[in-house]
């Protein structure tokens, strides 16, 4: 039986609680979030186009701007507003 994980920190994953999220395509870049934005921890290749986050354990696609306004990561539900 699996144990699921309590989040307790709004810097962490929803979903997972991971706390390193990855772009997409290039899915080369690992970001972090630290007061209030995403920051790139470390990257083996950059492309300037803008990307997607996901989280790197579970894949959940992340709202980047929603997660910078709440000040916390919020997964993308797909809703267009």
């Amino acid at each position: 039986m699996a144990l699921k994980t309590k989040i307790t920190n709004k810097n962490q994953c929803p979903k997972c609680g991971s706390a390193e999220f990855i772009t997409e395509p290039n899915q080369y870049d690992v970001l972090r979030f630290n007061n209030g934005h995403f920051e790139i921890e470390h990257s083996e290749f950059c492309d300037c186009e803008k990307s997607k986050l996901f989280c790197r354990e579970c894949s959940a696609k992340i709202n980047e701007k929603t997660s910078e306004t709440k000040n916390k990561v919020v997964i993308d539900n797909g809703a267009k507003k």
